[in-house]
């Protein structure tokens, strides 16, 4: 199906790296003033056209602070940018929002940023539609601009800048990462069955490891605590166990589809880190020796419940737990944290910048950034409040 020219910021990640601050407290008792926009500096490398294939570096984006009348305000800035000559966005008979721009996931509070070129031409790849080789342009100008807010200012942009650049050909779509299951008597519910989460536990997408874009394989990942009743891992949860890995003659020693392995069970009770590589099938067991706090209850908060606590689900009942999950309706444009239940005390936000075919994946921060939903929608949420690892799974 052909893809439509208009794209939504939220499909595509784009890092940005913060480097110093450029807000002064000038004065005491200040009253804000709302400025109309702010100047965005031209970048050192507009006057040539960057080869984005051979060029392995960034483009630096540099600003000057809005003039808040000396009011010492903590900025957020996004950059964006188009490769048409004005921004623009629509809103279509469903109430989903999609842009003509690519804008950053993550705001920063100083006036750098850079784009890294790699995804600057992955992004040229969506934005024009690009679905073969030769419909690559030789050249293509973008025009960036960042946008501006405080927390009680109005939205505010910057003037525009251009720059040319040189594209080349990448696929569109990457394969989606390869997901697995824990099941056994420590894992949810201890009943070894089919549903998802407290039968079935899937692994974690890890946005700090790499997933092969054809295949989807990579190494997915799961922190918790596991007692020595034994468990087992599925490639699926609907394939009658076809798929599966267990141990072979002791902890440590896995076997794949072999229908006399046995569970796997770890020497003693306590907290591991899980990592299962898909490429080869291969897990890896360890003892986790990072601190971990216990908590009753986990929340989600945020503008869809006026930052009321909705109370998630703990997954594990059978021992200590530390995965949460709720079903819950969301609209493009909340903004969503995870939280300790009745308390601001242990928070978790930042962006969401990984995009797969069903939704979101990341890893939230403690005390970060609200997390901003990108399209309208009923979202599956699983949470593990000891890595800060999520997914947003569309229904």
């Amino acid at each position: 199906m052909k893809l439509n020219n208009i794209f939504s910021f939220a499909l595509i990640g784009l890092g940005i790296i913060a480097t110093t601050s450029c807000s002064d407290d000038n004065g005491s008792n200040p009253t804000m003033h709302q400025p109309e926009t702010f100047a965005l500096n031209t970048p050192a490398l507009a006057g040539m056209a960057i080869d984005l294939e051979s060029s392995k570096d960034s483009l630096a984006i540099t600003w000057s602070q809005p003039d808040y009348g000396g009011y010492p305000a903590a900025v957020s800035y996004y950059i964006q940018y188009t490769t048409e000559d004005e921004f623009k966005e629509s809103i279509d008979d469903e109430g989903k929002v999609t842009y003509n721009y690519v804008q950053i996931d993550d705001p920063v509070n100083v006036c750098r940023g850079y784009l890294a070129y790699e995804d600057i031409n992955r992004n040229i790849m969506h934005l024009l539609d690009i679905t073969k080789s030769e419909q690559v342009p030789a050249t293509q100008k973008l025009n960036i601009r960042v946008s501006a807010k405080t927390y009680s200012s109005q939205l505010i942009y910057s003037n525009t800048v251009s720059v040319l650049v040189k594209p080349y050909f990448r696929t569109l779509v990457a394969t989606d990462p390869i997901i697995w299951y824990m099941t056994g008597s420590t894992i949810g519910d201890g009943s070894w069955s089919d549903p998802i989460p407290n039968g079935c536990q899937p692994l974690y997408i890890d946005p700090n490891n790499t997933y092969d874009e054809v295949t989807g394989t990579g190494v997915i990942t799961w922190t918790g605590y596991l007692m020595g009743t034994g468990m087992k891992f599925r490639g699926s949860n609907t394939d009658g166990w076809k798929v599966q890995i267990g141990q072979g003659s002791a902890f440590g020693d896995y076997v794949l589809n072999d229908g006399g392995s046995g569970n796997i069970t770890v020497p003693a009770d306590g907290y591991y880190v899980v990592n299962l590589d898909t490429k080869t099938n291969t897990p890896e067991i360890t003892a986790y020796e990072g601190k971990v706090n216990v908590f009753t209850g986990i929340a989600l908060s945020g503008s869809f419940n006026e930052w009321e606590d909705t109370p998630m689900t703990a997954v594990t009942t059978v021992c200590e737990n530390h995965d949460w999950y709720a079903v819950i309706d969301l609209n493009a444009g909340d903004e969503v944290k995870f939280k300790e239940e009745g308390s601001w005390d242990h928070n978790w936000g930042g962006g969401m910048f990984n995009k797969v075919s069903y939704g979101h994946y990341g890893i939230g921060a403690s005390n970060g950034w609200n997390f901003y939903i990108p399209e309208t929608g009923t979202y599956e949420i699983f949470f593990n409040d000891i890595t800060g690892l999520f997914r947003f799974v569309k229904q």
